[in-house]
């Protein structure tokens, strides 16, 4: 089916809501295996979208792990890693709760593309100085990206959309957010903020489209 780009644009453009009801029973639907490597994982769960422009709403349905009719992922973040989650186009990658996090999508098969929630935050570096060789430890700002994985395991990089800096306390909002509408050969990727619903994330401000071909 059509991608619902459209439709997306104009809810996020109009402040609405992100939903994330389940369909998932006993058990969460999470995938978190599958990868073996120190920085990057799977850390997601498959999720139906839809988008009501009446009801200004976007809605994702999460469905169990072994669903094959998935039209998208919901990449969750985990403190030092790097995040994934897969999709055969077209389909749609959400990923929230940035504040400084890097975004990354890769196209990692003939009819596959993997998103990419990397963290990238403060974190101790300790060095020795002086004569004495005295200990000091500083806070140094890292991001544990895919890069290195993406090497060993070859992949084409198909955008790098970092977050440091977006944020605006002063609105309300909670926390940054990605929607991608990828489709076989473009992506259209939304950022935007989000502060906490009932029932979900109220859209704050949408801060850019950015729209790639691959």
């Amino acid at each position: 089916m059509p991608l619902l780009t459209a439709d997306i644009r104009t809810i996020l453009q109009n402040g609405g809501v992100i939903s994330f009801p389940s369909t998932v029973t006993g058990g969460t639907g999470l995938v978190n295996t599958g990868i073996v490597d120190q920085v990057v994982d799977n850390n997601y769960s498959k999720v139906n979208l839809t988008a009501d422009v009446v009801a200004n709403t976007i809605t994702l349905t999460r469905v169990s792990n072994d669903s094959t009719t998935n039209n998208g992922v919901n990449i969750f973040t985990v403190d030092v890693m790097a995040t994934v989650g897969a999709i055969n186009p077209p389909g749609y990658i959400y990923t929230g709760d940035f504040s400084g996090c890097v975004f990354y999508l890769y196209k990692t098969g003939p009819n596959q593309v993997t998103g990419v929630h990397a963290y990238s935050g403060s974190q101790p570096v300790t060095t020795r100085v002086g004569v004495f060789r005295k200990k000091v430890v500083n806070q140094v700002v890292r991001e544990f990206g895919p890069t290195d994985y993406f090497t060993r395991n070859p992949a084409m990089m198909i955008c790098r959309y970092p977050t440091r800096g977006e944020m605006d306390l002063s609105t309300g909002e909670r926390s940054l957010a990605f929607l991608s509408c990828v489709d076989t050969t473009t992506a259209t990727t939304f950022l935007f903020t989000v502060a906490n619903s009932p029932g979900g994330a109220r859209v704050v401000r949408m801060l850019r489209a950015y729209h790639v071909k691959f």
